[in-house]
């Protein structure tokens, strides 16, 4: 008999008490299991060899036998619920459980990881917000990048130190004006559908991007984009541009079917890349590996990420603001070792290639002026901030910021002179945990200073929204930037396309950091942008129109469930590479 039918009769017995000597005899057993006593000395018996309960028979009619239940009934459902996880039945596991999502929940971290399925190697992991739909030309938040990384290819990739390296292409090349990039694709090439990847489909594609609102800052200089050959992509530009291909590595150039970028299109997602979608909904989120990959396949055949509330979580898997002390020690590489018996589990952490900060909104309803703003920089310090976040116990993984990213210099300013600040002040901010309890922390310093503060949170879409139609009116903004893999790309377009940063700091600075941007792409390579951008960058912090705050520690924890994963640049798992030699 299956154990489920077992857990029925089960919970009849339970009413007489757990782990309690309990004398009856068979014929009242029986009578409780609504069976046969031959049926339920044989019910009894195969819940002993389980050791649900222990039976001890006397001989004799009508002699009172010995039983002692031996598990709680909540116990046993999540034992069993337990086993169906593990085998990926989860209907099954939530039947078991009695719809209770809660423990649901709680059993699906407790299983996570990496185990074989019918000789298949599935990864279980848990998050805590449901993930927006994969589509690389809508503007995303950090997680739903690196989904997006998984999900699609670009032409080329760049590296930590922005050298290019081939993907769809295999080989590129330029002109000595860098004004005419080509581009030669391997052949074979499918979408997850199987619908052929040549030129043209390429140049149409682009040609479609060049069109959009949220492409227009970065193909501004892209003149045409043609298909000569099946296999060779050229792309015109009307000024130099020695880091094009760098701005092809960007996750918003993924290689994706034409149709999806209709504002009404309602069907799969199809990428190109080494994990295809085949579910994602509010709950959870569903990757196979791509058989057809251009390159090695994924050692990891499926992927399945839980939608979990982050309140029900006794130890989160994946975050990047855990609360921990500050300390400049060196990140880990690896999720975990073979160690991980220890009480204490090893950790991945490392600090995250971008900031949090603080923007003075200069389209806002009363926007400060320049002295306001110094003054203003002189109280709201990464050190003030932190003191009140300790102080109201929602400090997270994080360090001191002085710049934009954590290997730039610091920007040290003089000490500011005292100025009247407005009675009353507010703060936009997106629905991220971190950045909003920063924000709140801000507005308590500055309410001690007698200043009325009100915090406006947005979502992540509808703040970029009322940045980019320049409606967004609060006095200051808390926001973040985040790089991808390819960093020296990423840098760039986290200040030379960014909604938010572009509207808040004005027409005049708006204007001269898109020209210092332009100029710098005209005569920089790709893999000296970091060096070239860092002083741009400290010019905003030095003018009092952007303030660094803290650099996110990531933190990942999966005692021991994968081995010697490397943690990427988004935070997350390199699941591509995950294995198993069971």
């Amino acid at each position: 008999m299956s154990d489920l039918n077992l857990l029925r009769y089960y919970t009849r017995l339970t009413p007489m008490g757990i782990d309690q000597e309990i004398k009856i005899a068979l014929a009242d057993v029986a009578n409780t299991l609504f069976t046969s006593t031959r049926h339920a000395r044989n019910l009894l018996g195969d819940m002993h060899k389980l050791e649900w309960l222990s039976w001890q028979p006397k001989v004799g009619r009508n002699q009172r036998s010995t039983l002692r239940l031996n598990i709680e009934l909540n116990e046993l459902k999540a034992q069993l619920a337990t086993k169906r996880i593990k085998q990926g039945k989860y209907e099954k596991a939530l039947t078991i459980l009695d719809n209770d999502e809660r423990i649901f929940g709680q059993l699906l971290q407790s299983t996570s990881g990496a185990s074989i399925r019918e000789g298949r190697l599935h990864i279980q992991l848990t998050y805590k917000r449901p993930f927006e739909k994969l589509v690389p030309h809508q503007l995303h938040r950090s997680s739903e990048r690196y989904l997006i990384r998984q999900v699609y290819c670009c032409l080329v990739s760049s590296d930590f130190d922005g050298q290019l390296h081939p993907q769809l292409a295999h080989h590129w090349q330029h002109d000595n004006e860098a004004v005419e990039w080509t581009f030669y694709l391997r052949p074979g090439l499918t979408f997850h559908n199987g619908t052929p990847i040549d030129a043209h489909t390429i140049a149409d594609l682009f040609t479609c991007l060049a069109e959009l609102d949220h492409y227009h800052p970065d193909l501004d200089h892209l003149l045409s984009v043609s298909a000569p050959m099946d296999n060779k992509v050229v792309f015109q530009l009307s000024q130099p541009d020695k880091g094009f291909g760098g701005l092809l590595s960007g996750i918003k150039f993924s290689i994706q079917p034409l149709q999806q970028l209709q504002e009404n299109y309602q069907g799969s997602v199809i990428g190109s890349g080494v994990f295809e979608v085949l579910e994602h909904s509010n709950t959870k989120l569903c990757l196979q590996a791509f058989e057809h990959y251009y390159a090695c396949r994924a050692l990891t055949d499926l992927v399945t990420i839980w939608q979990l509330d982050e309140r029900e979580l006794k130890q989160k898997q994946i975050e990047t603001n855990h609360p921990e002390k500050q300390t400049g020690d060196a990140c880990h590489y690896y999720l975990t070792s073979e160690l991980d018996g220890e009480a204490n589990p090893l950790q991945q952490t490392r600090i995250e290639d971008g900031c949090m900060f603080l923007l003075f909104n200069q389209i806002g309803k009363k926007p400060l002026n320049s002295e306001q703003q110094r003054y203003l920089s002189g109280i709201v310090t990464p050190e003030s901030v932190y003191q009140q976040l300790n102080h109201d116990g929602k400090t997270f993984g994080s360090e001191h910021a002085y710049n934009l990213l954590p290997n730039w210099h610091k920007v040290v300013r003089p000490e500011p002179e005292t100025v009247n600040l407005p009675n009353e002040l507010s703060i936009a901010v997106y629905d991220y945990t971190a950045l909003v309890n920063c924000a709140n922390a801000i507005a308590q310093q500055l309410e001690s200073l007698g200043i009325k503060v009100t915090v406006n949170v947005y979502s992540f879409r509808e703040l970029n929204r009322l940045s980019e139609t320049h409606q967004l009116h609060e006095t200051l903004i808390v926001h973040n930037i985040n790089l991808d893999d390819n960093r020296h790309s990423s840098a760039f377009s986290s200040l030379f396309h960014n909604p938010i940063l572009q509207a808040s700091i004005g027409n005049k600075a708006q204007g001269w950091l898109c020209e210092s941007l332009k100029h710098l792409r005209k005569e920089t390579p790709l893999n000296l942008y970091l060096d070239a951008l860092e002083p741009i960058a400290s010019s905003l912090i030095n003018q009092y129109l952007l303030l660094p705050l803290f650099h996110h520690r990531q933190t990942l924890r999966f005692h021991g469930v994968l081995k010697d994963v490397a943690l990427t640049n988004w935070g997350w798992p390199d699941i591509r590479n995950v294995w198993s030699a069971d």
